[in-house]
């Protein structure tokens, strides 16, 4: 897959074929069938709480990278908007939502001047620290419309010994910990670092109770094998 780098940065190298002296990543059909298949599989009681709640009109996918939520949320509501910081993605994205034939998506660096029946976010807080991401989810919430939902995914809790979630915070702060920090943990040397971040459940939902939530619902998620955490759904009065 020529345009390929984005997908290559989620799916397992595993799962991966390498061509030429570069050493580009390029995917197999079923592996990239799988990939956009698990936007419906791997979310799939989410997207039946979103059907109940009966809306079907102007949906926001934040953090939308390549748009593997797209497809699915595209079959459900009559306009859906894709917004990410990287053009990257978002340019393939918007392939992937031509290849798909879906005509009623939009992408945007930045969230549009407009209300949304649904913003919803997945495995994206995790990665941003979480004040500020307490923040552009209340940025996100003030752009749902009058009965409409939030339903963005947070990682609550790490499951693992407490001197892992230093290392891991240093890691954060000195990247070059990653190293040790990788072959404590048996992984591979020279395997990235990634943030994890945790989200405090009463500070955000007292926050969107004083912004005219009227309703607010967790569902568990597992969001690493180290992590656990929910699904947020709040529905505005």
């Amino acid at each position: 897959m020529e345009h390929g780098k984005p997908l290559a940065e989620m799916i397992p190298i595993s799962e991966c074929r390498r061509r030429g002296s570069s050493g580009e990543k390029t995917f197999q059909p079923l592996v990239l069938k799988k990939f956009f298949q698990s936007g419906e599989t791997g979310t799939a009681e989410l997207l039946s709480s979103i059907e109940r709640a009966g809306i079907t009109l102007r949906a926001l996918d934040f953090g939308c990278g390549v748009g593997r939520m797209i497809t699915p949320m595209a079959t459900r509501f009559k306009e859906v908007i894709g917004v990410d910081v990287s053009e990257h993605m978002l340019a393939e994205a918007a392939r992937n939502a031509s290849h798909r034939q879906l005509e009623n998506v939009a992408f945007f660096t930045d969230i549009p001047n407009m209300e949304f029946d649904l913003v919803y976010s997945v495995l994206v807080f995790q990665h941003i620290n979480s004040t500020r991401g307490a923040d552009m989810i209340l940025n996100c919430w003030s752009r749902i419309a009058r009965g409409g939902l939030l339903a963005v995914q947070v990682p609550t809790r790490f499951n693992g010994h407490r001197a892992i979630c230093w290392l891991r915070k240093l890691c954060d702060t000195l990247p070059i910990l990653q190293v040790p920090y990788n072959v404590l943990s048996g992984s591979r040397w020279n395997k990235p670092g990634v943030q994890m971040n945790l989200y405090d459940l009463n500070s955000l939902a007292a926050n969107l109770l004083e912004r005219g939530a009227k309703q607010i619902v967790l569902m568990r998620q597992a969001s690493d094998t180290l992590f656990s955490g929910v699904y947020v759904l709040a529905i505005k009065e």
